[in-house]
């Protein structure tokens, strides 16, 4: 994680020195091509580059990819290995059993987030990147989010009893058309009343990097988690295990 943040921002300084000449390669691009990149038009500014090349697709892929494959695994590796029984003939309640595995996935997303952020503000100081802590800590929390969504999705599949490739399929599936449709619905006025119903849409670190943090969009996101952990505990609460 720290070595993409680095390889990432660490040509900012030449980059800033040839503005002119990215920008015009950049304006050769079609509309659709640069959403793709940021939720901001302006790639030049300190905060236009940190999104672009950070937070709107590394840092939320590498998160996901992460946050998914644990999500993934809690359950469905038990069940793929015949010891999910095991531990439920332990005197521990299903909910209990669910509660500690997820608590243990969200603790180590967490942590490698905290790297991510880390890292980021040091080569952002290094580099010269003028764009202050408390916005990268913001924008981080955010991709954080997102990715926690895609994992609560895979979390979900695997707890309804699914199997682990179907669980990691349908939550990486969810999460690419989420970011397609929410990057082009400006370009494409068809996917903007779809593109409310999805996550990214929610998800502007480029607002959050210039200090318009949305804390509605972060509650929506927060309900979004919530909801499909809570759906997840249903869920494998009413399983019949031996199916």
């Amino acid at each position: 994680m720290a070595a993409f943040i680095v390889l990432s921002l660490g040509f900012y300084a030449s980059f800033r020195d040839q503005a002119a000449q990215v920008n015009e390669i950049l304006n050769r691009l079609p509309t659709a091509a640069r959403a793709l990149f940021s939720d901001t038009g302006n790639f030049l500014t300190p905060e236009g580059f940190l999104s672009a090349r950070l937070y709107y697709l590394l840092l939320p892929l590498l998160l996901s990819i992460l946050a998914i494959g644990l999500a993934s695994s809690l359950i469905a590796k038990e069940e793929e290995q015949g010891t999910l029984e095991i531990l439920l003939s332990r005197p521990i309640s299903r909910s209990k059993l669910l509660a500690g595995k997820a608590l243990a996935g969200l603790i180590i997303v967490l942590t490698v987030s905290l790297v991510a952020m880390v890292t980021a503000v040091i080569v952002c100081r290094l580099v010269k990147l003028p764009v202050a802590f408390d916005r990268i800590i913001l924008a981080t929390l955010l991709a954080t989010l997102l990715a926690l969504i895609f994992a609560s999705i895979a979390f979900l599949v695997a707890a309804h009893g699914r199997a682990r490739a179907a669980s990691v399929g349908i939550a990486t599936l969810f999460g690419i058309a989420s970011y397609l449709v929410s990057s082009l619905d400006d370009v494409v006025r068809a996917l903007r009343l779809p593109a409310k119903l999805l996550p990214y849409h929610y998800y502007r670190p480029g607002e959050v990097l210039v200090g318009n943090f949305n804390w509605r969009f972060a509650s929506v996101l927060v309900g979004v988690v919530g909801l499909l952990i809570l759906l997840s505990f249903l869920s494998f609460r009413q399983r019949d295990l031996n199916d």
